[in-house]
Order: C-alpha cells, then sequence, then structure tokens
C-alpha cells in the first residue's frame, strides 16, 4: 500500500502524534501482507496457521482504537479483521471480499 494514498497514513496525520504515524506504518505493512494471504488462501482453501496475518489484526485494531479513536472506525478492511466474535476459533478460514 502507498503510504501517501493510505487511510491509515491520513487518520495518523490528523491525530498528529509520533506514535499514531508509527502505527499506520504497521498498519499499512499488515495490510499488504492480509491482501496477499488472502489471495493466496483463496487459491489453496485451507485454514490459516498460528502465523497469519489474521494474528496481528486484533491486536492492530486496539491499537487503532486506542491511537486513532473514533476515526479508526473508517479502517473497515482492519475493523473487519480485527474484531473477532467471542465464539470464533484462533484458526480461521478465509473469507475473500472483493
Amino acid at each position: 500500500m502507498d503510504m501517501n494514498m493510505s487511510p491509515y497514513r491520513s487518520i495518523a496525520n490528523t491525530v498528529g502524534s509520533r506514535e499514531a504515524l508509527e502505527l499506520a506504518q504497521r498498519l499499512a505493512t499488515w495490510h499488504d501482507a492480509m491482501v496477499v494471504h488472502q489471495r493466496r488462501a483463496a487459491r489453496i482453501r485451507a485454514a490459516c496457521e498460528d502465523d497469519c496475518p489474521h494474528a496481528e489484526a486484533e491486536t492492530l485494531w486496539s491499537e487503532a482504537l486506542e491511537l486513532y479513536g473514533e476515526r479508526a472506525h473508517e479502517l473497515r478492511f482492519l475493523r473487519t479483521h480485527g474484531v473477532r466474535p467471542r465464539h470464533q476459533s484462533k484458526r480461521r478460514v478465509v473469507e475473500v471480499r472483493f
């Protein structure tokens, strides 16, 4: 993801703190890894491994909420993967939405 056009960067710039900008970089890196992961998983139709980008999503979502406040809700891709229903197991089967 181009950090110049990133919604993560846009929100971080609004917040203006060093922590918000650092998180934006981590979120953009995670986003790119997640897209690659989803495409690969769609081809092979396999359950996720423990070290897939899904594993980071919940933590990153929590950090985004803490640093970006309500603006974090604008990050739909992150929110979709970062909010896990309580009954859902850690091993996921990837659902790909285009």
